[in-house]
């Protein structure tokens, strides 16, 4: 599934800040409030990935004092990449 199509009521994406196609982290609101990054393994047509609430695809939530880590280090494989 892709992770811009996972939207639970509670965790609304605003950006897709990895994606291979199999593992994704977004960053978005969590209930409508506070920013937050969220990441998922994404499945495939007939497997809507993991975690999943009642065979719906859902986030996990990383804890926050984990957000700067996640984000610099994505950054950093960016770099990588653009300089191979």
């Amino acid at each position: 599934m892709k992770p811009e199509n996972v939207n639970p009521s509670n965790f609304k994406v605003e950006s897709v800040l990895f994606d291979n196609g199999d593992f994704s982290i977004a960053y978005g609101k969590w209930e409508n409030d506070k920013n937050r990054i969220a990441m998922r393994w994404n499945g495939n047509e007939d497997d809507p990935g993991y975690p999943k609430l009642f065979k719906n695809p859902v986030w996990f939530l990383i804890d926050d004092a984990l957000k700067v880590p996640f984000i610099k280090s994505l950054i950093e494989k960016k770099v990588q990449n653009i300089k191979t």
